[in-house]
């Protein structure tokens, strides 16, 4: 029986690669036999290929049945059609409830596509979080009454840079309170400001200090340093975090060090 079932030579499973893309055959356990010799058992496999790029499964298809060596964990197997099959099951050397047609379980699935499964969960993760700024940028925005979209621009960056450094100085608030009154002719409370500060973002990537200054006017832009700078420098304390986010929102800006050091002298300087 196993002399008629293996008439071919073992067959070496393939690997191709190229530009970090790469295609494999895989060999994965099905079920024993009675075929082979007692030392080398043979076992009936799926011959799977398998898709990837970089090393991250995308993509698994099936190739059918194979008969190999040591559980199927080898490169080498026997081609195996669904006759051989017929034939083994006839003959009680291959249990008779194996499927005439190979079908992938649903692990073999899963091990195959887990890379759409990952990258499914990071948009997942990521759409989460896009949704929860949002959230709190409106709160943001509502809390800062009637002022203009450039205001609340301004306003938005003040908040941000009060909690740069992970805690809000009550001279950070007094300053961010007196400056919103003058750009909006309202009157803010002390439990508003902190209110917007809570609602602010911390560690702000490129594109976080890109969407502070979207649709600001270069006169805006420097407005709204003017008004970073004023409550960073407001509790005495101007480096880490808080020198961290002036200088990416200045990236953003693509504003150099000597605007930064021009504005921070005249909004230090002594009143006259």
């Amino acid at each position: 029986m196993a002399a008629f079932l293996l008439t071919s030579f073992a067959t070496q499973a393939e690997a191709r690669r190229g530009g970090g893309y790469s295609t494999a055959q895989e060999l994965l356990f099905v079920a024993p036999t009675e075929l082979g010799t007692p030392d080398k058992p043979l076992a009936l496999c799926h011959l799977v290929e398998t898709n990837s790029v970089i090393f991250v499964n995308f993509w698994r298809s099936m190739q059918g049945y194979a008969i190999a060596e040591n559980g199927c964990q080898t490169d080498s197997y026997y081609d195996f059609d669904a006759e051989g099959l017929k034939l083994a099951q006839a003959a009680g050397v291959i249990d008779t409830d194996i499927p005439s047609v190979p079908k992938l379980s649903l692990a073999e699935i899963a091990g195959g596509f887990w890379g759409f499964g990952a990258i499914g969960l990071l948009l997942i993760f990521a759409a989460l979080k896009a949704a929860k700024a949002a959230a709190r940028k409106k709160q943001r925005l509502a809390l800062m009454a009637n002022g203009s979209r450039g205001a609340k621009a301004i306003l938005d960056a003040m908040c941000h840079a009060a909690k740069a450094d992970g805690r809000v100085d009550p001279s950070e608030i007094a300053t961010i309170k007196s400056v919103a009154e003058q750009m909006t002719g309202e009157v803010f409370s002390e439990d508003t400001v902190k209110q917007m500060t809570d609602l602010a973002n911390t560690g702000l990537n490129d594109a976080g200090y890109s969407a502070l200054i979207k649709g600001c006017s270069k006169e805006e832009q420097l407005d709204m340093m003017r008004g970073v700078l004023l409550v960073v420098a407001a509790d005495g304390h101007f480096a880490g975090k808080e020198k961290e986010f002036v200088g990416g929102l200045a990236k953003a800006m693509k504003m150099g060090p000597d605007i930064i050091t021009s504005l921070l002298a005249e909004i230090t300087a002594p009143k006259t």
